[in-house]
Order: C-alpha cells, then structure tokens, then sequence
C-alpha cells in the first residue's frame, strides 16, 4: 500500500479574545524532521511536542507553526 507523507493543514479557533492558528506541512523525507514556530510564550512545550510528533512517526519532514492574532482594538 502506497501513502503519502505530503500534506497541508491549517486550523483556525476563534473567540473573544483573539484566534489561535495551526498550520501543519510535511514531504516525504528519510527519516524524521521536526521544525516548530511556536509563540515564545509557549516555547517550553517545544519538546514535549517533538517527543509526542516521535512517538507517531518514524520519517518525514514535518513543519508546525502555531500562532496567536488579537483582535483589533475598536
């Protein structure tokens, strides 16, 4: 069976206090990458994220970037 490691996403949750956005990429690769944009805010959870991405996969190159927008001020 054939899967590809290729893929795109990005998840937007908004609320009254702003909206938090993930976009996820990743490529075929030999073994496993694993580059994360993170707020610094939530930089201390880097590696446990990297230990969880691991612990699933075993190859690909993997790049996540998590980030935070406010809503404008009226």
């Amino acid at each position: 069976m054939l899967r590809s490691m290729t893929a795109f996403a990005r998840q937007e949750q908004s609320s009254a206090w702003g909206a938090i956005i993930w976009e996820l990429r990743s490529v075929n690769h030999r073994y496993l990458e694993t580059s994360l944009r993170l707020p610094e805010a939530l930089r201390n959870l880097e590696t446990l994220a990297r230990e969880r991405i691991a612990a699933k996969l075993s190859r690909a190159r993997w790049k996540g970037r998590l980030s935070c927008k406010r809503p404008a001020r009226r």
